[in-house]
């Protein structure tokens, strides 16, 4: 299933960014360059100074303990850009269901891997995918048509080409990251939220999730399992 949900906001305003390391700086940095009068959250355990006359709060801690306690409907939050070394949909939802399920990891074939562009297994679980097999450069703005670095045609955004591929068995749920601005991929909060509901209505079967921009994109296999004989959703 995809999960491409329409803005809410046409103009995001409100963000949170998850990791103030690299990635997460040069957000913050583009972020209060080209949207001026952005509200910005950085969450980081050990967050550096940021010196900047931006309206930006600081927060030091967990950033996906942080999101599993501030995410809900009614949040503050127009867009949320992940850059920490995780994939955080997929480590969100895990910490969301955990009181309900238990969440095992799915080692999937070697074969499968050839179905997916350029795919890498991660030291910890994840797969990493990608249309691109050279380092793209961090301020691409993700042209629909054309690939910024060859001139060549882009072939089908990655996104959409995750949530088409059969995997025996396994249901697909794909959130897309969106282009904020040139090398800041974004999601919406709705997407997570509904890719919550969408876990717990096919929590018998084994999923696929993935995050993906038109370029790259990171993917976690995994199988619920539940707590007891009467799991139920977790509140929000």
């Amino acid at each position: 299933m995809p999960l491409n949900a329409r803005p809410y906001s046409d103009s995001p305003r409100r963000f949170w960014i998850l990791g103030a390391g690299h990635f997460g700086q040069i957000a913050v940095q583009r972020i209060i360059r080209h949207i001026h009068d952005a509200s910005i959250t950085v969450v980081d355990k050990k967050p550096p100074p940021i010196d900047s006359s931006a309206d930006i709060r600081i927060v030091k801690g967990d950033g996906i303990a942080w999101l599993k306690a501030k995410l809900d409907q009614d949040a503050p939050v127009d867009m949320i850009v992940p850059a920490i070394p995780v994939h955080m949909m997929a480590q969100w939802l895990k910490i969301e269901l955990a009181n309900v399920y238990k969440i095992h990891p799915v080692m999937i074939p070697d074969a499968w891997l050839s179905r997916m562009p350029n795919a890498m297994r991660g030291k910890t679980g994840p797969i990493f995918v990608s249309h691109a097999n050279f380092t793209c450069p961090d301020n691409c703005p993700e042209p629909e048509n054309i690939c910024t670095h060859t001139g060549e045609p882009r072939p089908m955004a990655l996104y959409r080409l995750l949530e088409n591929i059969d995997f025996p068995d396994f249901v697909p749920l794909v959130i897309r990251s969106y282009q904020l601005l040139p090398g800041v991929g974004a999601v919406y909060p709705a997407d997570l939220m509904n890719a919550l509901d969408f876990v717990c209505e096919n929590s018998n079967r084994p999923i696929m999730i993935g995050t993906a921009c038109r370029c790259h994109g990171v993917v976690d296999f995994i199988r619920l399992v539940p707590k007891s004989n009467h799991a139920t959703r977790p509140l929000r």
